[in-house]
């Protein structure tokens, strides 16, 4: 996840639309006139209801999910922040009739870059993550990596909004954070980092927290923490993180555990992080002790209680998790079990964790069959023809004052045509993370022409054969807010909206020339680029001005083969550094700039000029722009194909030679639009099918759903492996992810018995599986 600062540029045209302040304080943010007792006094016995949602992520209107009914496709409205409000308040008012105490806690990534927070900074519009989320009872949010990516400014900006009239009541907590440095933040840091809720002086920044629960009397201690690799990941300025790997953070979460244990006599613990991994959290936890339950966060993962009907637990058309049971049992460091639990985001599912502790404060059971995630479906005639029964209505509160004006802010956007295009724009985070992407390469180059365009205005001195200059951007910069595909509807020729655009490139990273940049210190940048493949990572580059060949079986560091400018100069060939080769200038993004996503190289050099316009404003104005593509991205530029144009290649081993042969064929059972489309009818795209032999070669051929792919000339004595890519939103693909997820049939030797094999993939919606 990637990440960055300074507020953006916004539209003079946005809508504004007056909103009253409404605050829905945590379960136990108010003291009432009589508590009621806990069984067994404040750190005894007593049952808990432990509501829980991470990595919300901006996604405040409900999405659209496609439901596979025999043969028609249902369009449902799932998820939303109204929606979320009402299931929220239904399951407070139900454990509290069962006599429970209740924490409802938020793991982290309130929100998000997108079109939705640029909706939220300009001066007269509220922060409509902050006024949804003040709606809801929370009574603590733990600090994640998104809350950072428009710097600490904006951070500021948004606990300050939970305010009613009076000072913020909301704890915003972390372990391993220092906010001192950051002068803004003076006067809501706590002074010894541990909050007692209800909190009445406005301090709500801490590492952790006492909440005692207004009803039962009973005390809980909430501990906090951070993905240590905020620095990477985000924008933090002068938010120190206190910790630099797993280790070091278990040791300034059990600072706090203690502290609550030891000094204030609290019992019941319960960690909550946002660690990006639930992985990280279970290594994490069983170097800890005293934790009894923990929410994780930044993972997206989701979790099944076995003993709940999968129709009651799961989306419409969801497939059962892999990643674990709800709660999963950890271990920890003194041999006591705790309970793991997290959930999908997006505001999806609200997740319910009842928790019996019994007199010495430790848990008892769990009770299973009221713990499960809560499903988010609002009221709708897709849900009444689904015969669906757990729908809920949206908050009015909430659709006034979020849903209505948001939406006629987005309206906005998308009636703005920036450009048609004639080719689908591949945006989607398996391409621009691994390999050349056409889109990438159209965002490419609109730095250099952005260059061009104001580089005098800098004094800079004119791109040209004598002044070499090249621009790269990191895939993790490139979003699929809009979707994989521009345009979103799938169909060429289509348009390309504002709104697609602050989808795409959404966050406020400002165009920046970093000058004398060496051939060994480009050698350096790519081999960072390159330090994932083949897997995903958000510091691969797309590039413009360049050629760059990159061999993944090599290790980490000796993965740059070739790189050679456009003019044909060579600077990198076979692994090496060309003697004489010149220094260039490299056109990028000020997050990459400083240092983001591990560009040491580039944070080293001070020799930098920031061109005062935003990476999506480049973008924009290259395709709008008369001396740029003039409005259009025709069919046959060569540089926008599919795949691209050559500008980033892999070096894999050969496949064999010989003369087998083989005939593959991909058809769809069903369509099925992948979630993040909204229920747009987006058309399917190519499917790749490969060949990967025992050597670790590959043979890969694209082919159309119904198409035929023929291979030839290659030996299968060994055997092979042949797999197909399968499109999003069928089976074996992951919708949280968005990652590929290839079917794959094993061909052993015996099998080609003749020269010419046939192999058929079915693909499936998601919930069936993909058969050969």
């Amino acid at each position: 996840m990637n990440n960055r600062p300074i507020i953006f540029l916004i539209l003079a045209t946005l809508v504004f639309v007056p909103i009253g302040v409404v605050t829905a304080e945590g379960p136990n943010q108010v003291a009432t006139g009589t508590l009621g007792l806990a069984q067994d006094g404040p750190d005894g016995a007593g049952t808990l209801t432990l509501l829980h949602n991470n990595d919300g992520e901006s996604s405040l209107l409900s999405l659209t999910s496609p439901v596979a009914t025999g043969s028609v496709t249902v369009q449902l409205p799932i998820g939303g922040v109204a929606a979320f409000k009402t299931l929220t308040d239904q399951n407070i008012a139900e454990a509290r009739d069962a006599g429970n105490a209740v924490l409802n806690v938020y793991a982290g990534d309130a929100f998000l870059a997108s079109a939705t927070l640029i909706c939220s900074q300009s001066a007269d519009q509220p922060i409509y993550d902050a006024v949804a989320q003040r709606h809801i009872p929370y009574d603590a949010h733990i600090l994640g990596n998104h809350e950072f990516d428009y710097s600490p400014d904006f951070l500021e900006d948004f606990i300050r909004a939970f305010s009613a009239d009076g000072p913020v009541t909301q704890p915003f907590l972390s372990a391993n954070l220092d906010f001192s440095s950051e002068t803004g933040f003076a006067d809501l840091i706590d002074a010894d980092g541990l909050i007692e809720v209800p909190v009445t002086n406005g301090r709500v920044i801490g590492g952790s927290a006492i909440v005692t629960d207004t009803v039962t009397n009973q005390r809980f201690g909430i501990v906090g923490a951070t993905t240590w690799t905020l620095p990477t990941v985000s924008s933090p300025r002068d938010v120190e993180v206190t910790t630099s790997d797993l280790e070091s953070t278990a040791t300034a979460v059990q600072e706090e555990i203690d502290r609550l244990y030891d000094d204030h006599g609290v019992r019941k613990i319960i960690f909550v992080s946002h660690l990006q991994d639930i992985d990280n959290d279970q290594v994490l936890i069983e170097l800890l002790n005293r934790v009894d339950v923990a929410v994780a966060g930044g993972g997206d993962e989701l979790l099944e209680n076995p003993a709940i009907d999968d129709d009651t637990e799961l989306m419409p058309g969801e497939e059962a998790p892999i990643q674990g049971t709800y709660p999963i049992e950890v271990t920890d460091a003194g041999g006591r079990t705790v309970y793991v639990v997290t959930t999908a985001g997006n505001y999806k599912y609200l997740g319910r964790l009842d928790v019996a502790f019994d007199a010495a404060g430790e848990v008892a059971s769990i009770l299973t069959d009221t713990s499960y995630t809560r499903r988010v479906i609002p009221d709708s005639a897709a849900a009444e023809e689904l015969g669906l029964t757990d729908t809920v209505t949206p908050d009015p509160d909430v659709v006034a004052a979020v849903n209505e004006p948001l939406q006629a802010c987005l309206d906005q956007f998308a009636t703005s045509v920036v450009a048609t295009t004639e080719v689908l724009l591949d945006v989607s985070r398996n391409t621009v993370r691994t390999q050349e992407s056409n889109a990438g390469n159209v965002i490419a180059d609109s730095l250099v022409f952005a260059y061009d365009r104001l580089a005098a205005n800098f004094d800079l001195p004119s791109r040209g054969e004598e002044n070499p200059v090249v621009a790269v951007t990191n895939g993790g910069g490139i979003r699929q807010n809009a979707g994989d595909v521009l345009p979103t509807t799938g169909v060429v020729p289509g348009d390309i909206t504002r709104e697609d655009t602050l989808n795409v490139l959404p966050f406020p990273n400002f165009v920046t020339v970093i000058n004398e940049v060496t051939p060994a210190n480009l050698k350096a940048i790519f081999e960072n680029s390159a330090s994932e493949l083949p897997g995903q990572g958000g510091q691969f580059l797309q590039v413009s001005g360049l050629a760059v060949t990159y061999d993944p079986n090599e290790e980490v560091g000796s993965r740059v083969f070739n790189v050679a400018l456009d003019d044909g100069t060579v600077i990198v060939q076979n692994g090496e550094v060309v003697e004489g080769a010149p220094n260039l200038r490299i056109v990028t993004n000020d997050f990459l700039a400083r240092g983001g996503d591990g560009y040491e190289t580039f944070a080293n050099n001070p020799d930098k000029v920031q061109l005062g316009i935003s990476y999506e404003q480049a973008w924009r104005e290259y395709m709008e722009m008369e001396d740029g593509l003039n409005g259009l991205i025709p069919a046959d530029d060569v540089r926008y194909q599919p795949g691209g144009e050559g500008r980033i290649n892999l070096l894999l081993p050969q496949s064999p030679a010989g003369k087998d042969s083989l005939t593959a064929r991909v058809y769809i059972d069903y369509r099925c639009d992948g979630f993040f489309q909204s229920g747009l009818d987006i058309a399917l795209p190519d499917v790749p099918v490969t060949l990967a032999f025992p050597s670790g070669a590959t043979l890969t051929q694209q082919t159309k759903p119904l198409g035929l792919v023929n291979f030839s000339g290659f030996d299968a004595s060994e055997g092979v492996s042949v797999s197909a890519t399968l499109p999003r939103g069928y089976a074996g693909f992951s919708l949280e992810s968005c990652l590929s997820s290839p079917a794959s049939i094993e061909l052993a030797p015996e099998d080609f018995n003749f020269r010419y094999e046939f192999v058929q993939f079915q693909a499936k919606v998601l919930g069936e599986e993909a058969a050969p």
